[in-house]
């Protein structure tokens, strides 16, 4: 048997842990949900690349995000519409274009072309047509 000392420490603990835990929660849904990220298209755009050719299957962007900085990412893009999400782009923006997935093969011509997106707009998406 416990003696009730014990178990009214255990229980205080107990009660401290669970008050904690849930403080540590809502703090980290606060620091997710007050992130950095750009919205309404308020500070740079995602990129909605339409595939008009048919033969793009992947593109790499590099340019500047809505922090200022310089970045780049390789996105296989499978479908005619392909969503970038994620990544968020301002200012001149560089694009290759690849016949494979994973930003393989030779670019195809005439890349890498240069875009430049706007730092706000209506919209989260600049849409971009290869040609």
């Amino acid at each position: 048997m416990i003696p009730r000392l014990a178990r009214e420490t255990n229980t205080s603990l107990k009660s401290r842990l669970t008050r904690a835990g849930i403080a540590a929660v809502a703090g980290t849904a606060l620091c997710v949900l007050g992130s950095g990220t750009a919205s309404a298209g308020s500070n740079g755009q995602q990129i909605e690349f339409y595939d008009q050719r048919g033969d793009v299957y992947s593109v790499f962007l590099y340019g500047t995000n809505q922090n200022g900085q310089t970045v780049a990412g390789c996105f296989n893009t499978p479908n005619t519409d392909n969503y970038l999400s994620g990544w968020w782009w301002k200012g001149d923006l560089r694009i290759t274009w690849y016949p494979q997935s994973g930003c393989n093969g030779t670019a195809i011509e005439p890349s890498p072309e240069t875009f430049t997106i706007p730092g706000s707009q209506a919209s989260d998406w600049y849409k971009i047509y290869d040609f």
